[in-house]
């Protein structure tokens, strides 16, 4: 299983959205656009879990760079949440 992240996401992308666009690389076994508590606004990015790693290296070769409504997108393998830079 591998977990990417995408940055950069016009507010109006949806969960299904995403979803569609990576499962013309392959199996996505979870899509989910990340959203404000209080304001049920997107925050700009989302996760993908992919089952296949080679169909998720496929995705975030093709999408990392590419223009979405607008803006250009940030696609890469998502790091353990235990190794993220606290803020």
């Amino acid at each position: 299983m591998v977990n990417i992240f995408i940055a950069n996401l016009d507010w109006s992308i949806t969960s299904d959205d995403i979803k569609s666009t990576f499962s013309s690389f392959g199996e996505v076994k979870y899509a989910h656009v990340v959203y404000e508590r209080e304001t049920k606004r997107s925050k700009g990015f989302a996760y993908v879990e992919m089952a296949d790693p080679d169909e998720a290296i496929n995705a975030i070769k093709a999408l990392n760079g590419m223009e979405i409504n607008g803006r250009i997108v940030d696609v890469k393998i998502a790091s353990e949440k235990k190794n993220r830079i606290k803020k």
